[in-house]
C-alpha cells in the first residue's frame, strides 16, 4: 500500500471513531433501545446490536413515557407535569413537535400498529387518542373511568380498559367514539389492566381484591373461565407465540401456565414473590421473571417445566422488555444507570450504561411484549 493511500485509510479511519454523536445514524427504531434518565432530561440511544449508546437526546424537559413506532422514525416522550406530548424526528435528530394534552398522561400504551397511542390517567380519569405520526389528537373522553394501561385489540377499533370504580371492563370504540362497559367484579375492587390472548378472543384481568383471574369472551361478552391465583395476583400475560397464559401471585410466588387453546393448567409452582415482569423468548419457550418489589430473577424453561437458573440484581427492576427475536431480555432500574442484558438462550448477564441518574424510562422500537 502506497503511503498517500496508507495515511488517507489512517485519516479516514480516525475520522470515523472521532465523529461526533450527530452523524449517527438512529433513523431505524428496528435495533435500538430508547432510555430516559430519571432526573435529567435527557433520553440515550442504545444500539442494540452494538449494546452501547451511540446518541444522546437533549430533551427540554425529564421524559416520564417514551416509546419509539417500530415502522417510522418518530420518538415519543411525554412530560406527565406539564402535560406534554413531544414528537422527536429520529432521522433529522430533531424535535418536530410538541402538543399540550387536556388530561394527565400517567399512563401511556404503544397500538399494535405503532400508530396510535392510549393515553390515561388512574388519579382523575380521562382517556386521550393521539396519532404519533401526525402528532394529533384524534379524540377526547374527559368523562372517562380512573384506568392504568388500556389495551388495543389488533382490529385497530377497539381499546379495552379496567374500570375498577364500578367494577367494570371497559371498551372503547374508536369508530364512534363511546364506552361500553361490561360488569365483572363488585364496585370498588381493584383490577388490573387487561391482557388479551392472540386471537383477541379472550380478555383477561385480574381481580386484586378476590385473587381471581377472569377470563372474558370478547364476542358473547361474559366471563368464560376464572382462575383463583392466590391474594395479590399480578397483571396476567400472554405469551408471544399464543401458546399460554402466565398467571403469578405476588404474596405466594405462584406461578401458573395455561394453555390457551383448552384453558387447561399447565403447569402450577411456586417459583418466587413479587413476580410481576415477565419476558419470553423464542417459541413461548425460556422466560425471565422479574419482579418491581425486589431484586431476584428467574428464568423459567417451559418445556422442561422448571427453573433453569436464578439469581439477583444489584437494584429493584423498574421494567422489563424483550428483543423481537425473542432472544433476549432488557431490564431497566430507577436507581440504576444501566440497563442488563439478559441472554436467555444462554443465561448470562451483561450491562449497558446508560442515561447518569437512573432511569425513568425505557423502551425497544420493536418488543415482543405484545399482549401485555
Amino acid at each position: 500500500m502506497s503511503k498517500t493511500l496508507l495515511t488517507a485509510v489512517t485519516l479516514a479511519a480516525a475520522l470515523a471513531f472521532s465523529a461526533p454523536a450527530r452523524a449517527q445514524d438512529i433513523s431505524n427504531p428496528l435495533r435500538l433501545m430508547f432510555v430516559a434518565d430519571a432526573v435529567e432530561p435527557i433520553i440515550d440511544v442504545v444500539d442494540l446490536y452494538e449494546n452501547k449508546v451511540v446518541h444522546r437526546i437533549e430533551t427540554a424537559h425529564v421524559a416520564d413515557h417514551v416509546v419509539a413506532t417500530p415502522f417510522a422514525p418518530v420518538l415519543v416522550h411525554v412530560n406527565i407535569e406539564r402535560r406534554l406530548v413531544s414528537l422527536y424526528d429520529l432521522r433529522s435528530k430533531a424535535l418536530a413537535k410538541e402538543v399540550e394534552l387536556p388530561i394527565v398522561p400517567r399512563h401511556m400504551v404503544l397500538d399494535t400498529t405503532g400508530s396510535r397511542i392510549g393515553f390515561t390517567d388512574d388519579v382523575d380519569g380521562g382517556f386521550v387518542l393521539f396519532s404519533a405520526y401526525a402528532g394529533t389528537i384524534l379524540f377526547t373522553l374527559e368523562d372517562f373511568p380512573p384506568t392504568r394501561d388500556v389495551l388495543f385489540d389488533p382490529n385497530e377499533v377497539d381499546v379495552y380498559y379496567s374500570n375498577s370504580r364500578d367494577g367494570t371492563i371497559g371498551l372503547i370504540d374508536t369508530n364512534v367514539e363511546r364506552t361500553f362497559e361490561i360488569d365483572i367484579a363488585e364496585p370498588g375492587q381493584p383490577l388490573s389492566s387487561p391482557s388479551r390472548s392472540l386471537d383477541a378472543r379472550y380478555v383477561y384481568v385480574a381481580n386484586e381484591a378476590t385473587g381471581e383471574v377472569n377470563s372474558l369472551n370478547a364476542f358473547s361478552r361474559v366471563i368464560y373461565r376464572s382462575f383463583a391465583v392466590g391474594t395479590s395476583p399480578a397483571r396476567p400475560y400472554t405469551t408471544p407465540e399464543g401458546s399460554f397464559l402466565y398467571m403469578m401471585d405476588k404474596d405466594s410466588g405462584r406461578f401458573m401456565s395455561v394453555e390457551q387453546s383448552r384453558f387447561e393448567v399447565y403447569d402450577d409452582r411456586i417459583i418466587g414473590e413479587g413476580i410481576d415482569l415477565v419476558t419470553v423468548g423464542r417459541f413461548d419457550r425460556l422466560n425471565l421473571l422479574a419482579s418491581t418489589q425486589n431484586n431476584r430473577y428467574y428464568i423459567y424453561d417451559n418445556l422442561l417445566r422448571s427453573v433453569i437458573d436464578s439469581g439477583a440484581f444489584p437494584h429493584t427492576p423498574l421494567a422489563a422488555q424483550g428483543a423481537a427475536d425473542g432472544r433476549t431480555a432488557y431490564v431497566s432500574f430507577r436507581d440504576s444507570p444501566q440497563v442488563a442484558v439478559v441472554d436467555l438462550e444462554r443465561q448470562e448477564l451483561t450491562w449497558i450504561a446508560a442515561a447518569a441518574n437512573g432511569i425513568g424510562a425505557a423502551s425497544i422500537g420493536l418488543s415482543n411484549n405484545v399482549c401485555h
